[in-house]
């Protein structure tokens, strides 16, 4: 191997040499099938958005393997955005040619852990993985990156079956409490700290830092970031500016329902245009277009999207007057929470609106409902409206309105209706 190569690769495994290495805030216990999936031989992918937290979780997979006894020489750590890495990505044989190298070097390895940070960087990492999986049973490979859009590849056909995917967002509620020793807080301690996480969001740098105007200043460098590297950069998009007003009117007007054509209108672009560079976006983990419920696919598809995005962060740093906007920031909240633990969300419109459907198999099981507050008699017969009818459509005998600080039981028909203070739903979700 060449000694440059060789150097560069002994920088990023300091556990061959018994050193420390940075492993960050425990986050590990939050992903407990993480665990389940390192003893089973199918490839593990951690996916997901920018500075989510994706590579520090690698590194909590690296200490946990070592402290179960597994030898430092037995996990190859390779992070594509290293430099001299960059430079050799176009050669189809090179991470090959690292394994081999390892190997030859120690050959009395019962199993080797191959990490690979930010994938997307090696534009041969599909056929090499598939490769490895099929013919070194011994190598267990770890992978992470944005590659939503590469699994959607042609090419990624040949992973199917060999791979299991996670993705990581940023921090959920109780994951923030956590990450800054907040343990055990009071009823008014954690609405407080509800009220920086409505803000700010969960992106970990972000959390960690004290400066509030840095916070801010950190989130747009985000936004950037994902915006050119993940959506301009690999799409080839020419016409950056309509990117640019794309995604700035969608996240000036996150949870409200919006139709590619008439977003087209609005900013002279083509449909079908719009259609694409939302899918980028959603490739990127930058946002999430949610469909009205319906039991013809062909018509949840037609009818208007939702956009959500990944972080309340962002929106606040990008688009939102904070203490204008917490209604939609609560239910941008909701619906990250919901997609994580369930992933098949819906909304739910006939004469009534209802903010999320959450489905399991072809059976809609869940109503939630999203509002600052009940306290205007207006609101609150909109918002019982538009839950109960979701109720009664499909079902249900009880239903959710998850609100800023308010709680209460109420039977409305015989439906049981739970008011839930949005700090709370989120910690017993």
């Amino acid at each position: 191997m060449v000694e440059k190569l060789q150097i560069a690769l002994e920088s990023q495994n300091p556990w061959w040499f018994g050193k420390e290495f940075e492993t960050g805030v425990e986050r590990l216990s939050f992903f407990p099938s993480l665990m389940q999936y390192l003893d089973a031989p199918e490839v593990l992918l951690l996916i997901g958005a920018r500075r989510t937290g994706k590579s520090t979780l690698l590194y909590q997979i690296i200490s946990s393997l070592l402290g179960r006894g597994v030898p430092g020489r037995a996990i190859l750590f390779i992070t594509m955005d290293e430099p001299l890495l960059l430079s050799m990505a176009d050669d189809p044989w090179l991470i090959r040619r690292i394994v081999e190298d390892h190997l030859a070097r120690h050959p009395g390895l019962e199993r080797l852990y191959l990490c690979i940070d930010e994938v997307q960087h090696y534009p041969s990492w599909v056929p090499t993985i598939k490769t490895l999986y099929d013919t070194k049973s011994t190598v267990k490979c770890i992978l992470t990156g944005s590659i939503s859009s590469l699994l959607r590849q042609e090419s990624s056909r040949l992973l199917s079956g060999r791979y299991f995917s996670c993705t990581v967002y940023p921090l959920s509620f109780p994951e923030f409490l956590r990450i800054q020793g907040i343990l055990n807080p009071t009823i008014i301690e954690k609405r407080h700290y509800f009220e920086m996480y409505l803000k700010y969001g969960g992106f970990p740098r972000v959390v960690l830092e004290k400066d509030e105007d840095l916070k801010m200043q950190i989130l747009k460098n985000y936004y950037e970031t994902i915006y050119l590297k993940d959506i301009i950069y690999p799409n080839r998009v020419r016409k950056n500016f309509e990117v640019t007003d794309l995604l700035y009117y969608l996240i000036s007007n996150a949870g409200n329902a919006v139709s590619y054509n008439q977003i087209a209108r609005t900013l002279n672009i083509a449909p079908d245009t719009v259609r694409e560079y939302i899918e980028y976006a959603g490739n990127a983990f930058l946002l999430y277009p949610l469909m009205k419920f319906d039991y013809s696919v062909k018509k949840q598809v037609a009818n208007p999207k939702k956009i959500y995005f990944v972080d309340p962060g962002l929106i606040n740093a990008v688009a939102f007057a904070f203490s204008e906007n917490r209604g939609r920031l609560l239910e941008n909240i909701v619906f990250i929470a919901l997609m994580k633990k369930y992933g098949d969300i819906f909304y739910h419109r006939d004469r009534y609106e209802c903010n999320f459907l959450v489905r399991s198999g072809r059976t809609i099981v869940q109503a939630v409902q999203v509002t600052q507050s009940l306290q205007d008699d207006a609101t609150r017969q909109r918002e019982m409206r538009g839950l109960v009818e979701a109720m009664d459509a499909h079902g249900l005998d009880e239903g959710s309105i998850v609100t800023a600080s308010e709680s209460a039981e109420t039977t409305v028909d015989g439906r049981a209706v739970h008011t839930v203070p949005i700090a709370e739903w989120l910690e017993e979700l």
